[in-house]
């Protein structure tokens, strides 16, 4: 009896073995290593494939750099009820199903600390345990900022800007595009470790601080792995200098309401002064101008300044209204009007004067050559100087020879007088 019980049972267990490791060589559970960002959900991935046997429960284990020793940190049971024994259950939930054989879990707001080996275990109750390891990275996505440091405008190498890739896990990549500043600037960079392991990268400019250099666009650029492309982010120049090239406009060709004063600086001017024949006359980079009459007539000042400096504009304001105008021009017009009356006034008077010397002179030329045409040209002496010798009106007296005799006078030269008298 007994020795057939046992050739019996031979082949049974024999049978039993073989289902086992057919059952087992067969089992494959779904799992892989991950990499997560720090501050996101992360997703552990696990189920259990290729058997039929019944689970009991899944457990999950973790080594991390929070615990370097292994421990169990969340436990599902049939219906999908859980245990926390490491207390972490308000950071985890049970996505899977356990029915399927699905034991996936989501780790809530995952940290650097959480970086680790994390375990899933599958408990049959024919077989098992089943396990996989999985290996969670987590990244940490820097923080990029650029800033100026705004220096003043001089002849000394200074840092113009930097680029800061702060608190990355890898350490970040960090590089300028400056475009036509690539041969006037330079950089450096260094990296600086934090006690929770991330890296700190910063990149600087350096470069003389030259005013023409102000409001031009660079771009920094940063690389990560946790970034699907370049982070790229400009930044314009910031060079401070004191106020220059001052100028004063007026707010409308025609219609004009107030005077402004433009100033080329850096940083904008902290006060304007303005004054009106070196008198001060209002402060504020807007001028109002009232009524634009002659009263606002003057030498106008801007002086603009900032914490570097200061520097001033002028504008002489010379208003000429339409009414002044008009009565200038009638002033203008009266004036010459009788400037022409009194001209023609002269004029005539003279002409009359003229007209009557002409008119007496042509009576007396015809009377004396009425009279002279009575006397033969014979009768008609000159003396030796070329003058004619003067003859006395009133004694005509005549010689045997019937010639006219001619007086000499006292008021004749030596010459004269000889010629006279030897006729």
């Amino acid at each position: 009896m007994l020795s057939h019980n046992y050739i019996i049972s031979v082949p049974l267990r024999f049978l039993l073995f073989s289902f086992v490791c057919f059952r087992i060589a067969g089992v494959k559970i779904l799992g892989n290593d991950a990499t997560f960002v720090y501050g996101e959900n992360a997703t552990l991935l696990c189920q259990l494939t290729e058997t039929d046997d019944s689970l009991t429960r899944i457990i999950w284990k973790k080594k991390t750099l929070e615990n370097p020793e292994e421990e169990i940190f969340f436990v599902i049971r049939q219906g999908g009820k859980t245990e926390d024994p490491s207390g972490l259950g308000h950071r985890i939930q049970f996505i899977g199903n356990f029915a399927e054989k699905n034991g996936s879990i989501e780790l809530l707001r995952i940290s650097l600390l959480d970086e680790g080996i994390y375990t899933c275990t599958f408990n049959l109750i024919s077989s098992g345990p089943f396990d996989t390891d999985i290996k969670a990275t987590v990244f940490a996505r820097p923080a990029v900022n650029v800033k100026g440091e705004g220096p003043v405008a001089g002849s000394f190498e200074v840092a113009l800007a930097s680029c800061l890739a702060s608190n990355a896990r890898p350490a970040a990549e960090v590089m300028w595009r400056l475009g036509d500043l690539e041969n006037s600037l330079k950089t450096e960079t260094n990296r600086t470790v934090n006690p929770n392991g991330t890296v700190t990268v910063g990149s600087y400019l350096l470069g003389l601080p030259l005013k023409h250099f102000n409001k031009l666009i660079i771009q920094c650029v940063v690389k990560h792995n946790t970034l699907r492309e370049d982070l790229i982010l400009n930044y314009t120049i910031n060079i401070h200098y004191p106020p220059e090239s001052v100028v004063i406009t007026p707010d409308s060709p025609t219609n004009v309401k107030e005077f402004h004063c433009i100033v080329h600086s850096n940083p904008e001017p902290t006060e304007y002064i303005w004054t009106r024949d070196s008198t001060l006359y209002y402060e504020g980079n807007k001028l109002p101008v009232p009524k634009l009459n002659p009263n606002f007539n003057g030498l106008y000042i801007c002086n603009a300044s900032n914490q570097y400096g200061s520097s001033l504009g002028s504008l002489y304001v010379n208003v000429h209204t339409e009414s002044s105008t008009i009565c200038w021009g009638l002033f203008g017009f009266v004036s010459c009007f009788a400037f022409l009356a009194i001209v023609a006034g002269v004029i005539f008077k003279f002409k009359q004067e003229w007209i009557q010397v002409s008119q007496r002179s042509r009576d007396e030329g015809a009377q004396r050559n009425s009279t002279l045409s009575t006397i033969k040209p014979r009768f008609l002496t000159t003396c030796n100087s070329g003058h004619p010798c003067k003859m006395h009106p009133k004694s005509p007296h005549r010689g045997s020879e019937g010639q006219t005799r001619q007086d000499c006078h006292d008021d004749q030269d030596e010459s004269e007088m000889e010629s006279c008298q030897r006729h």
